[in-house]
């Protein structure tokens, strides 16, 4: 599907998309490449308050603590608007309980919604570390949970190759549409 997002790396997440396919994982279908800044807190308070959230079963508190806005989108099946449209229930809570991970974490960081179902958003990747106090991560629409198959069978694969020169990218774009 023909993207009309426009947003800096729409490049790189078809070529994730396309990569995965290629190498014969055809249900990887979406990349949602995230970028995510710190709002408020240290990792002890973020932790604390994610932590709290799950212990009551309620979503966590992603807008006190972390922005998080669009940086590239590629998908078969569905445009970036009506991706964005669907994010809050695409996003899953499985997924967002572990932005504290994410952003602190050194890459590269997998995390997977065994749950996910649909257009749900089966796994979130961060492949390189923090650029300029921002994490990025991939959001994978990936029903057959094929991306997990793939890094067993792919030690040691050169992201970089298939991540093209994002770095440079990330430091030269910004984006200011809200994602969530």
């Amino acid at each position: 599907m023909e993207s009309a997002s426009y947003l800096p790396a729409d490049g790189i997440a078809e070529r994730i998309v396309r990569h995965f396919q290629a190498e014969g994982f055809a249900g990887i279908s979406e990349a949602l490449i995230i970028r995510i800044c710190l709002r408020s807190g240290d990792r002890k308070e973020i932790d604390a308050a994610f932590d709290a959230a799950a212990a009551h079963e309620k979503m966590p508190p992603v807008h006190e603590h972390f922005e998080i806005r669009p940086f590239g989108h590629f998908a078969d099946s569905r445009s970036f608007a009506a991706a964005k449209a669907a994010i809050q229930s695409d996003f899953t809570s499985s997924l967002r309980i572990e932005l504290p991970r994410v952003f602190f974490d050194p890459a590269p960081v997998v995390i997977d919604d065994a749950l996910a179902s649909g257009t749900k958003y089966d796994a979130m990747v961060k492949l390189a570390d923090n650029i300029d106090g921002y994490a990025f991560a991939i959001l994978l629409n990936d029903p057959d949970s094929s991306f997990f198959d793939y890094l067993g069978t792919h030690h040691g694969n050169d992201w970089q190759k298939i991540m093209g020169n994002f770095e440079t990218t990330a430091v030269s774009f910004a984006t200011e549409i809200d994602l969530l």
